[in-house]
C-alpha cells in the first residue's frame, strides 16, 4: 500500500543506524514530526473514503501488496413531496472493512499490518425530474469511524540496530475516530428499451471531506480533502419464466469509480472498472414494500487493482 507509513518508513528518519544509539524518546518525536509533515494522512483519508462511500459496492481487493476486505449495507428510502414531482432521498450506509499488508520497511524489518474501520453514515437529498428521462440529484451526507492498526513484527531490518517499539502509536497499533462529511451531486437516464427492458444510467461525483478526532497517544491528526466520481449503468431482462407466478429477470451491471483530488492515488490506485451479473425475482404483485431483489456477483479490475463483489439489491 503506498500511503502507509511502513513504506517510508526508511526515509522518514536519515541515517537510522546512527540515531539508534541515541535517546528512545527523541528518535519516537523525530519520526511523529516526519510523519505529520508526509502524506501519510491523505492516505488514511482516502482508506475512509473508500470504505464509506455509499456510490462503491462492498467488495474483496487486491492491490500491490494489499488485500481490502469492505462489507456495506448501503440504503436509500424515497419520499414523494406534495404537488410536487421531487422526491427527499434519505441516505445511509453502514460499514465494516479491513485492509491487510505485509511489508518489508527497511528500517522496521519486515511487518505484517492490519487496518480495520467500522463506519455509519446517513444523509439527506433531491430527486429532481427534469423529464421522463432524466433527473437531478443532490444530497448531504455525514458519518463517523472508527479505524484502528494493529501490527507484527516479523523479522528485524538488516543492520539498523533500530527498536521497532519506536513505531508504536506513531506508524503502528494506533486508534483514531474520524469525521466524514460528503456533499454529492448527480444525474439519472432511466429509459425501456424494446419495451420491456429498463436501462438505468446513473453519474455521480461526491466531495468529501475526513478529519481525525479522539486519536491514540503520539499519533499525528490528519484533515483531508477528496473526490470521488462514480458512473453506473444496470440493464434489467425479462427472462420470460416465473417461480410462484413471481416473474425472474436478469440485471446486467457496467460501472467505473474514480478518485479525484491531489491523494487519489494513495491507496496504490486511482480507479477501477466493474461488470457484473444478477438474478432477480420481481414480487411487487405480493403488495409487499420492497418490489424486487436481486442477487449476483460483479467483476472488478483496473490498474494494479482486480477484485471482485457479490451483488445484493431490492427495490422499494
Amino acid at each position: 500500500m503506498r500511503f502507509v507509513p511502513v513504506t517510508l518508513a526508511f526515509f522518514l528518519l536519515p541515517n537510522l543506524a546512527a540515531q539508534a544509539a541515541t535517546d528512545f524518546d527523541e528518535i519516537r518525536d523525530q519520526l511523529k514530526k516526519s510523519v505529520s509533515n508526509s502524506s501519510v494522512g491523505a492516505g488514511y483519508a482516502q482508506m475512509l473514503n473508500f470504505f464509506v462511500e455509499p456510490d462503491i459496492s462492498a467488495s474483496k481487493l487486491s492491490a500491490d501488496d494489499t488485500d481490502y476486505d469492505v462489507f456495506k449495507i448501503p440504503l436509500q428510502y424515497q419520499i414523494p413531496m406534495d404537488q410536487s414531482d421531487w422526491e427527499i432521498a434519505i441516505r445511509a450506509t453502514l460499514s465494516h472493512a479491513k485492509a491487510d499488508s505485509i511489508t518489508d520497511t527497511g528500517a522496521f524489518g519486515v511487518v505484517d499490518s492490519e487496518w480495520q474501520a467500522d463506519s455509519g453514515q446517513v444523509g439527506a437529498g433531491l430527486i429532481m425530474p427534469f423529464n421522463n428521462d432524466w433527473s437531478g440529484f443532490v444530497s448531504a451526507e455525514f458519518g463517523i469511524s472508527r479505524l484502528k492498526n494493529e501490527a507484527d513484527y516479523l523479522e528485524e531490518g538488516p543492520g539498523q540496530g533500530l527498536n521497532p517499539e519506536i513505531a508504536d502509536g506513531i506508524i503502528f497499533n494506533w486508534d483514531t475516530n474520524a469525521r466524514v462529511g460528503g456533499l454529492t451531486g448527480g444525474i439519472n437516464y432511466a429509459k425501456e428499451i424494446a419495451d420491456k427492458c429498463p436501462l438505468d444510467v446513473t453519474g455521480r461525483y461526491t466531495f468529501s471531506h475526513i478529519a481525525s478526532y479522539s486519536e491514540s497517544r503520539d499519533l499525528p491528526s490528519f484533515s483531508e480533502n477528496t473526490g470521488t466520481f462514480s458512473l453506473k449503468a444496470d440493464l434489467i431482462h425479462p427472462y420470460g419464466v416465473a417461480i410462484a407466478d413471481l416473474p425472474v429477470f436478469g440485471k446486467v451491471h457496467v460501472g467505473g469509480t474514480a478518485f479525484t483530488g491531489n491523494n487519489r492515488n494513495a491507496l496504490g490506485f486511482s480507479h477501477f472498472y466493474e461488470l457484473g451479473y444478477s438474478v432477480g425475482l420481481d414480487i411487487s404483485r405480493l403488495g409487499y414494500r420492497v418490489k424486487s431483489f436481486n442477487i449476483g456477483y460483479q467483476w472488478i479490475q483496473g490498474r494494479d487493482v482486480d477484485g471482485y463483489s457479490l451483488l445484493f439489491g431490492w427495490e422499494l
